[in-house]
């Protein structure tokens, strides 16, 4: 089941109350996801960190700007949400439950939709041919949620398919060029409010 189908679902139990159809790895997703937003600080800026400053790696800086459905009007005051693995590819601590997300943040964007996280690249998951990626969920003021990933222009596990899907969103694209600047990687990622909904 796709995510996009996953989330018409869970928006309709509001109305039916009850959840058909849906793996269970896919709802510990979605349960997991609630869970961190249970440590989401108080107060957001339009900066944050996620990985700390000591954290193993290549410093990387996700220049993000949020806009609304028809894609050209900025979004304010949304939050965004993000997550990765961390060099080795894993996620969590050892020991942690599944889905803790170690390397997590937060920011609210500004008045003119931008927000930007301050980490380090992400590696790829051990033992699979998959490409690195950071995982983004933008919360809409309305309160609908959208979902997108940052892939690396640079990495050779990044599929065809997945090439050609960005280059058909465009500025929406989910593959995005590197820039390096002194010694940290650069990107920048566009996220829209989804015109059905997304986790």
């Amino acid at each position: 089941m796709s995510r996009s189908t996953l989330s018409i679902l869970i928006r309709s139990t509001a109305v039916t109350g009850a959840l058909t159809g849906i793996s269970a790895q896919d709802l510990e997703f979605l349960r997991a996801l609630d869970r961190a937003q249970l440590e989401r600080p108080t107060t957001l800026s339009a900066t944050a960190r996620i990985a700390p400053e000591a954290e193993p790696g290549t410093p990387l800086v996700v220049h993000g700007r949020a806009f609304a459905a028809d894609g050209t009007t900025a979004l304010p005051n949304a939050v965004v949400f993000a997550y990765h693995t961390d060099r080795g590819g894993v996620y969590d601590r050892p020991g942690a439950p599944p889905h803790s997300w170690r390397l997590k943040g937060w920011t609210r964007t500004g008045t003119d939709g931008r927000f930007e996280f301050r980490t380090m690249r992400p590696g790829r998951y051990p033992g699979r041919r998959e490409a690195a990626h950071i995982h983004v969920t933008l919360y809409a003021p309305d309160g609908s949620r959208s979902s997108g990933d940052v892939l690396f222009e640079d990495d050779a596990l990044v599929t065809a398919a997945s090439r050609a899907a960005a280059r058909r969103d465009g500025g929406f694209g989910s593959v995005r060029p590197v820039r390096r600047e002194a010694g940290v990687e650069h990107v920048d990622f566009n996220i829209r409010v989804a015109t059905s909904q997304r986790f």
